[in-house]
Parts: structure tokens; sequence; C-alpha cells
């Protein structure tokens, strides 16, 4: 595993051009009294108003992005970095300025340009070991962070499609359950109307079996009074009639 490099390129002697100022705040930056040393290159850098490529100019800028980038200001440390690049004269002194950039990037969490300045300290100097490990890192955390972006992607559509059918299963499920209440409230009503149809038939039923009997004892009565009648014909004297 590539280890990132924190170190941040100083450039103490910064040339015959060096002001007070800027000689006293390289002192400071040596007793790590890195606000002051800040607060003296910035009075030192007053002193220059051009924008022409310039050791020294180069040099104060650096090492004020230095100071800054001790204290915790990272954004502040790329801006003197970036300024130091553009007026570095020569492929050294801006890969040192590059390669400061990019730590200060990274700390400001902007990896793409972290990963655009140390190429750039690459490109100016191939033997700046330090940018070509910490180029490397960054580069392998950016996959790494974009395979973990893509997998949780990848999760979270997995995840949509499981609720989505979870809902489908249970939009079916609460189907059934309704269709099976329906057949059994249909089934209830069929047995209740059986049971309704059935009972006039029982009624009628019932009814003939009375009628039934009436008729049978209807019957037997007249029959007892057939039988009465008929017992009188047979008890009755019959006439004799002389054949003489």
């Amino acid at each position: 595993m590539i280890r990132f490099v924190f170190m941040i390129a100083l450039l103490f002697g910064i040339g015959p051009g060096d002001k007070t100022k800027g000689r006293q705040g390289n002192a400071l930056m040596r007793q790590e009294r890195f606000e002051e040393a800040a607060a003296a290159y910035r009075e030192a850098l007053a002193d220059f108003d051009t924008a022409e490529p310039d050791a020294t100019h180069s040099g104060l800028l650096n090492n004020l992005g230095a100071a800054l980038y001790r204290q915790g200001d990272f954004e502040g440390a790329q801006s003197a970095f970036e300024a130091a690049l553009a007026l570095a004269p020569g492929d050294a002194s801006g890969s040192a300025a590059a390669y400061n950039s990019g730590g200060a990037a990274y700390r400001a969490e902007d990896m793409e340009g972290a990963l655009a300045r140390y190429r750039q300290a690459l490109l100016q100097d191939p033997s700046n070991e330090a940018a070509r490990f910490n180029y490397e890192f960054v580069r392998r955390q950016m996959e790494q962070q974009e395979n973990q972006e893509q997998d949780q992607e990848q999760d979270d559509q997995n995840q949509d499609q499981e609720q989505n059918e979870d809902g489908e299963q249970n939009q079916d499920q609460q189907n059934q359950d309704q269709e099976q209440d329906q057949e059994q409230q249909d089934q209830q009503q069929d047995q209740q109307e059986q049971q309704q149809d059935q009972q006039p038939q029982e009624q009628q039923d019932q009814l003939s079996q009375e009628e039934a009997e009436r008729i049978l004892e209807a019957l037997e009565n007249e029959e007892e009074q057939l039988l009465r009648q008929v017992q009188k014909m047979k008890t009755r004297p019959r006439r004799v009639e002389k054949d003489w």
C-alpha cells in the first residue's frame, strides 16, 4: 500500500533579493511559529508589484503557503502555492510548488485537483519521488471511492427492487385475501339461500302429509258408513216370493 507523503517543500534560500521580512519568516518557520511567519512573508510580498516569473517572488509565495498549511488553512495555502507555481522560473521550483499545491488540495478534499497537481509536479521533475508516491496514492483512493459509490448505487437499486417486489407480493397477497373473503361471503350467501329454499319445501311437505292424513281419515269415515249400509242390507229380512 502506498503511503501518502505529507511533506511541504520550503524554499528558504530565496535569493539575493530576499528582504529582511522574508528572512525573518524563514527563521520563524524553523521555530514553528507559523502564524508569525505568515505575517512576515506577507510583509515581504508587499514589496513585489510584478507578475513576471521570479525566483524570490515565487519562493516567498511558496513559503507563505507552507506557513498557512501548517496552521490548517489548506484553501489559503493552495492559493499561495498556485501563485508560486505561476511565477516559478524553472522546472525544479515549479515542481515543488505543484507538489505543495497537490498536498493542500488533498487536505481540502479536492481529490481531482490533488491528482492534477501531482501529475504536473512529475512532468516538471520526473525524479520527484514524493510526487510519484502521492499521485499513485490519490489515484487508487479515487478508484476505491468510485467503486464504493458504484457498489452503494447498486445496493440502493437492489433495495428499491426488493421493496418493489415486496410491495407487489403484498398487493398480490391482499388481492388473494380479498378473493378468499369474497368466496367465503358467496358461500355463506349460497348456504343462506339454500336454507331459505328448503324451509318452504319442508312446510309444503308437512302440509301435504297433513292433507294426506285428513284424506285418509275421510276415506275411513266413508268406508265405515258404506260398511254400515251393507250390514243393514244383509240383516234385513228377505222377501220370499211364492212360486205358486
